[in-house]
Formats: C-alpha cells, sequence, structure tokens
C-alpha cells in the first residue's frame, strides 16, 4: 500500500448510507491543525464533495476509529440515521473486527487470549500513552481481552518476526498495541510502544483486515486487502505457514 495523497483513496464499500475505505497509513482521520492538510477527511472530500454534511464538524460521519499509524477498513455513515444503526451496533457489541499485523520476535504459542486490563499512563515521558495494570502511574485501568492467533513465523529486514490476526474484544484507546508490547512480542515499527526504540520501518505495521458491521437492513462485511506480503514489501519473508489466513477468517465468522 503506497502512503496516502489527496487523490488515491481507497474505496472497500460503497451504499447510499455507508463508505468503507481502506484508510493509509500514517493519515489522520481528521484534524484541527492548520498544517495538517492532508487527511481521511480532505480525502473523502476531494473525492465526494457532494457526500460531506455540512451539519457535522468534519463534513462525515467516522463511525469508529483507527490510530494514525494503522491502516484498514474504516467505516463513514453518509447521514444521520445510518451514523446511529452503526452506533448501535458498536454499542451492543455486534460489530466483528481483525487485524494483521507484524510483531517482533517467534511466538511459541499458536493462540492465546490477552487479558491485561489498560489505563491511561501518568507517568512522566508518557502522553498519550496507555499502560496495562499494575505498572506505574497507571491510571483507572479498565478490563480488555484480545485474542491472538499465530499465521506465520518469518523475518523482517532479517530479525524475527510473527505475523498475527488480532481480534479486539473490548474497545480501549491502543489497545492491541498495549497487549501485544505487554506479551513481550511489540508490534514491528510501534514507535510508541517500543519506548521510541523501533523506528527504523518505514511504517507500523497494524492493519484494519475484517470488519463487520449489521446495520439494520444492511450488513456491511469488507477486507482490507493484506498489506504484510512479500509482493508488496519485500523485507518480510516469511518462514513457516503455522494457520492460513482465510481459514483463520472463516473461523472467527
Amino acid at each position: 500500500m503506497e502512503p496516502g495523497t489527496i487523490d488515491n483513496l481507497s474505496i472497500l464499500y460503497q451504499s447510499s448510507d455507508f463508505l468503507v475505505v481502506n484508510k493509509h497509513w500514517d493519515l489522520r482521520i481528521d484534524s484541527k491543525m492548520w498544517h495538517e492538510t492532508l487527511t481521511l477527511q480532505s480525502q473523502l472530500k476531494h473525492r465526494f464533495p457532494e457526500l460531506a454534511d455540512p451539519d457535522t464538524y468534519y463534513g462525515f460521519r467516522f463511525c469508529h476509529q483507527l490510530d494514525f499509524s494503522t491502516s484498514g477498513a474504516l467505516c463513514v455513515a453518509l447521514n444521520k440515521a445510518a451514523a446511529g444503526s452503526a452506533y448501535r451496533c458498536f454499542k451492543e457489541r455486534l460489530v466483528t473486527k481483525a487485524y494483521l499485523a507484524l510483531v517482533r520476535g517467534h511466538i511459541s504459542q499458536s493462540r492465546r487470549m490477552i487479558r491485561y486490563a489498560i489505563g491511561k499512563s501518568t507517568a512522566e515521558g508518557t502522553t498519550h500513552m496507555m499502560c496495562i495494570d499494575g505498572t506505574e502511574g497507571c491510571e483507572n485501568p479498565k478490563p480488555c481481552q484480545s485474542e491472538l492467533i499465530v499465521l506465520e513465523h518469518g523475518s523482517y529486514s532479517g530479525d524475527p518476526v510473527t505475523k498475527v490476526l488480532l481480534q479486539p474484544l473490548t474497545g480501549r484507546t491502543h489497545q492491541l498495541r498495549v497487549h501485544c508490547s505487554a506479551i513481550g512480542h511489540p508490534i514491528v515499527g510501534d514507535f510508541t510502544y517500543s519506548r521510541g526504540q523501533d523506528g527504523s520501518p518505514y511504517r507500523m505495521m497494524l492493519h484494519a483486515y475484517y470488519l463487520r458491521i449489521p446495520a439494520g437492513t444492511e450488513l456491511i462485511e469488507v477486507c482490507a486487502p493484506d498489506p504484510f506480503v512479500t509482493a508488496m514489501d519485500g523485507r518480510w519473508v516469511p518462514q513457516r505457514v503455522v494457520r492460513r489466513l482465510d481459514e483463520t477468517l472463516q473461523e472467527l465468522k
């Protein structure tokens, strides 16, 4: 997946009520900063000026969030009723999301549930960071669950890494990034949760791969193409398949 530009927005799904886009890595959904002119909001306004809603602050109703560094499937509601329908799905936990990631090291256990409670870090030098319960300055930790399934063992730029499918079963900020770091396998390129040590890859290797929203009479179900394949990034060299992605996704469904 190439870096985002104003005119290379990728659409995965479109109806009269919803759009699902494949958000680029290192791209904010929206921004109040005058110097940040390239955002998902500006891409949408460029591509679909007729769909922008002047009654909303940013012109579009984003049904959920993806971090600046995370790529993949993100749903946009095109009217107030559709936004309400999607909101109810998220509130009632009817939405299914799955992410692909490359993480540092080879994970021996093929499948595991990660259950660290996550709170906001108030420790010095950790602005906008989250933390697991029990660490110094961890404020208001709440129970969190993420499932991790190993897909492949391989290497990235010569270092051992594991390709995994991650399913967040709760919805805390930075949940997958914090959970992967907590088990000793931080996401490749996650500068923040490697304490500034992992800055050499061109992006953070976390991608929102699968999204399913049963929004009223409309079922939204999309996959954003897997960017972690050797044909797209020759630094990723798979060595052993543990589980096939297509079979794992069928299980998840």
